[in-house]
Parts: structure tokens; sequence; C-alpha cells
């Protein structure tokens, strides 16, 4: 009796050992097969980002108004005729285009890139037409097509490639199966804080520096220029690194401005240029942001960040 009790013990133990090792088969079985779904699924794509193709260059929207101010048909075709100028454009009445900082007269386009809807153009004025009873005068550009473009996208993966990666990355999540699993990265939408995923500014207290496009402007200034500029803005005739006095001659005085200290103010013994900015804020086109000056001397700073939104309410 005792003999036939250790025999059904045995095989009792054996019973449970097998069913152990098949639950163990059945789990990396499925750990394989989670493992290649996932590493079968496509990447995100990353989010589309603007960049420039065409620098800026010639006469600004500020000197072509300078120009048309004049209300003399002659001088206006000698300063612009046959000149390269920049203008930020946008949808006028379907067959012409405003500008924005040029009053008084529409842009035509001899040619238009192919989806062609607005933005920063540099092109050679061909024409002037004056100004009739019923309509503007009518400068035509040569070519009208944006300085700016989406970035390429990288090359996708070939097809041929795909299984022997999704096989990699099966063996290799097999191989981790056993470590813990790692957090997972946050993932966003094209969005940045304070803009939409078009690239326009809607809440300028939120955007964050980085989010525009970095501009090389006038005496070696670098800066940055955020958001797409309102229609007949003033600060389409502004540069980056332009002093104070010369920004407000072109863009007017702001709604609102006040200063701020960088976190550079605390670094020590450092006598740097950037401890201290200053902000204006205009009402319906954006904020001018200025570095350089130091407490109680805002006035000596330079233009380092134009922010522009059209939504802006003008208070900080």
């Amino acid at each position: 009796m005792k003999a036939l009790n250790l025999s059904l013990t045995g095989s009792l133990a054996l019973a449970l050992l097998a069913a152990g090792c098949s639950t163990m088969q059945s789990g990396q079985k499925s750990a394989d097969a989670d493992a290649a779904k996932t590493a079968a699924a496509p990447a995100e794509p990353a989010a589309p980002k603007m960049v420039r193709r065409k620098p800026a260059s010639g006469l600004t929207s500020d000197q072509v108004g300078q120009a048309l101010a004049t209300k003399n048909a002659a001088k206006i075709r000698s300063a612009l005729v046959g000149k390269t100028v920049t203008v930020e454009l946008a949808k006028g009445d379907g067959k012409s285009w405003d500008a924005s900082g040029v009053d008084g007269a529409t842009f035509a386009c001899r040619a238009s890139e192919s989806g062609f809807d607005g933005g920063e153009v540099t092109a050679k004025v061909r024409s002037y037409k004056p100004a009739t009873k019923s309509q503007d005068a009518s400068l035509e550009l040569d070519n009208c097509s944006s300085n700016f473009a989406l970035e390429a996208a990288p090359a996708a993966q070939s097809a041929s490639a795909k299984p022997a990666a999704a096989a990699a990355a099966a063996t290799t999540a097999t191989a981790a199966a056993a470590a813990p699993a790692a957090k997972p990265a946050a993932t966003g939408g094209a969005a940045k804080p304070g803009m939409d995923a078009q690239g326009n500014v809607i809440d300028s207290t939120k955007v964050e520096a980085g989010s525009g496009r970095t501009v090389k402007g006038i005496n070696g200034y670098e800066g940055e220029i955020t958001g797409n500029p309102a229609k007949n803005s003033k600060f389409t005739g502004l540069q980056i690194g332009m002093p104070m006095k010369q920004v407000t001659d072109i863009a007017g005085q702001p709604t609102d401005q006040g200063g701020y200290v960088t976190g550079k103010a605390w670094i020590p013994f450092y006598f740097g240029g950037d401890r201290h900015r200053f902000e204006m804020t205009y009402k319906g086109q954006g904020r001018l942001i200025f570095a350089g000056g130091g407490m109680g001397d805002y006035s000596s700073g330079n233009l380092i960040w134009i922010i522009h939104n059209p939504n802006e309410t003008g208070y900080r």
C-alpha cells in the first residue's frame, strides 16, 4: 500500500510539471506573437515642419509702402519696377493679392507656383498701374512662390526590408521579455504650445522659444520669427537685430509693454547681454521681444524674437 501511494504521488508530480512547461511554452509563443505585431505596426510619422527655401531680399514691404505714399506714378515706377521685393501676400478679391504693411495697392502675379495660397514671397516687380476711381493701384510680380515649404519626409523603409526588421524586433522583444517594461515615451500632436497645427499662434503667452524659424538679422544678430503675420501687420517691415527705437518708428507704439529677468541673470559671473528682456505687445499683431538692455535701460535692447498673432489681445 505504501509503494502504491508513492507511485501515485510521483505520477501526480510529473503531470503538474508537464502542465507547467506547457503553460510556459504557450506564454512564450504569445509574447513572440505580441512582439511581432508591435514590430509590424507602422511608426507614427513625424510632424511636418516649415523650412525656408528662399532668402528674403530686396525691398521690404515698409519700403514699398513708402514709395507708394509719394502718389507720383513716375517716381513709383522708378523706385519699384525692376526691383526685387519681399512681401507677405494674402488673398484679396480672388483676382489679386493684398500685402501686409502695404496700403493703397494690390499685387498681381504674372506666374504662380502650383498650389500657391499666399505667404512670404520674394519676386521682381514687372509693372505698375496707378489707381483709378474704382480700383487700387496694382503691382505685377514676375512669379509668386512661397519662400517656405514643408520639410521633406524621410524615405519610407522598403517593403523587402520590413519582414527582416519585424523579425529582428521580435527577437529583441523575446530576449527582453523577462525585463521590467520601460515607461512609454510621451507623445503629442503636431501642434506646439500656444500654436495650431498650421503654425499659427493662438496664445502668445504659451509660445515657447524654438517653436518658430531661426533668422539671421542685421548686425550679426540671430533671432526667431514665430507664427504667421496678420493682414497689413507692420511686423513684416521689421528685422531681427533692429534697435528698439527703429522698431517703434516702423511698428508704432505698443498696446502694452514690460520687462522681465531671464535665468541667465542668476548665473554667477555671467556678464552677457541676455540677462534681461523687454516685451512689447501689439493688439491684433503679436509680440516683440528685445534683449541686451539692462534693468532700467531697456531702450538699448535689440529685437531677437517676433511673434505674429492676429488674435493678440495686446495685454501681457
